[in-house]
C-alpha cells in the first residue's frame, strides 16, 4: 500500500449514489472520483478509488477506505462488528439526455442482494440457500424463533431459529420442511434457508456481543 494511503473502517449512516467531479482516461474509463457520505450532520467525501469493501451492519455502512489524511476521518473511524456483512458495489454510467445534448453521469450503487445468506455464513459458519418465504398468517409449529434486533442494510431481522425439519401452519393446513434451516422473521414474514454443514455450535453468543 502506498505510504500515503491507510486503511480505515468509517462508520456512516449512507453514501450518496452519484459520483462528483468523476476522474476519466481517454478510453472513458472511471479511475477517481468524490461520494457524499453521510455520518450525522456531517458530510463527508469519499474517493470512490480509495473505497475497498462496504460492509452493513445495525443499520450502518462501513467501508474499508484507503484514506490520504487519517486525521480528516477519525471521528468516523470505528471497528467492524464481527456481524457486519460485506456487500457488493459497482460503479456505472447513466446517459443524461437534454435537448440535443447527451451526457453521462456516475453512480456508486450497493447492492443487497445476499445479505441474509452472508448474515448466516458470520453468524452460523455455514452456507445458506433461500428455500421458502413465508407470510405472517403462518407460525411455527415445533420450535420457538429467538427475538433479536438486528438491521443488515435493507433487512429488519426480528427473530431466528436454527431448526430440523421445521413445521408451519398455514392459513390451510400445515407445511413441513426436510432438513436443518436458518429461519428468520422480519416485518413480511419468515425466510427460510436451507444449511449446508454443520453449524457453529457459539452462534448464540455471537447474537449478544
Amino acid at each position: 500500500m502506498p505510504q500515503n494511503q491507510t486503511g480505515v473502517v468509517l462508520k456512516l449512516d449512507y453514501i450518496d449514489d452519484e459520483i462528483l467531479r468523476p476522474e476519466l482516461l481517454r478510453n472513458g474509463e472511471l479511475v477517481g472520483g468524490w461520494v457524499k457520505a453521510v455520518s450525522g450532520i456531517d458530510r463527508p467525501l469519499l474517493n470512490v478509488a480509495r473505497i475497498k469493501k462496504v460492509y452493513a451492519y445495525d443499520g450502518k455502512l462501513y467501508v474499508l477506505y484507503d484514506a490520504e489524511s487519517v486525521e480528516g476521518y477519525s471521528k468516523y473511524i470505528a471497528p467492524l462488528p464481527p456481524l457486519a456483512v460485506e456487500l457488493d458495489y459497482s460503479i456505472h454510467s447513466e446517459p443524461i439526455r437534454g435537448g440535443d445534448c447527451t451526457c453521462k453521469i456516475w453512480r456508486l450503487s450497493i447492492s443487497a442482494l445476499n445479505e441474509e445468506e452472508r448474515f448466516i455464513r458470520k453468524l452460523l459458519g455455514v452456507e445458506a440457500e433461500l428455500e421458502a418465504d413465508l407470510s405472517w398468517t403462518s407460525y411455527p409449529l415445533n420450535f420457538t424463533m429467538i427475538p433479536v434486533n438486528i438491521t443488515l442494510y435493507t433487512r429488519r431481522i426480528t427473530a431466528i431459529a436454527v431448526v430440523k425439519n421445521p413445521k408451519f401452519k398455514l392459513c390451510r393446513g400445515e407445511n413441513a420442511y426436510r432438513g436443518k434451516y436458518a429461519v428468520l422473521a422480519d416485518g413480511s414474514g419468515y425466510s427460510l434457508y436451507r444449511i449446508k454443514g454443520d453449524v457453529d455450535a457459539s452462534w448464540l453468543e455471537k447474537l449478544w456481543r
